[in-house]
């Protein structure tokens, strides 16, 4: 899968720089490029633009509407990126970094998953 458009121009993606550069300052993502190359690696391995990979997360309740994290989804999400990171061929730092730069991007989105959950 590619992306419709350039990862930058993702709202989610806006706002993970935003929290980013709010917690360490300058432009993390622009400082290390390989955050943005992971997550978009990883969306074309799940074959969801960084969005719709934020909004799987969530679920909606019928009487209410208010919205609310799915236990099970976040579940399948750390599969996913157990999956991927096996299928990257990385190892050691490097894959866990790999991961990590995504698990940065989903809790920054609210997404609430622990590295141990990878």
């Amino acid at each position: 899968m590619t992306l419709a458009r350039p990862l930058a121009e993702y709202e989610s993606v806006q706002g993970w720089r935003t929290g980013l550069a709010q917690q360490w300052g300058g432009d993390p993502l622009a400082e290390d490029a390989e955050k943005l190359l992971a997550l978009e690696s990883f969306c074309a391995f799940v074959g969801k633009e960084p969005d719709e990979l934020l909004a799987f997360c969530f679920l909606r309740r019928k009487a209410t509407g208010e919205r609310f994290g799915s236990v099970e989804r976040r579940e399948q999400v750390a599969a996913w990126l157990r999956e991927w990171r096996a299928q990257s061929g990385l190892t050691g730092a490097a894959a866990r970094k790999r991961v990590n730069d995504v698990l940065s991007f989903l809790i920054h989105g609210g997404v609430m998953i622990h590295p141990g959950m990878v």
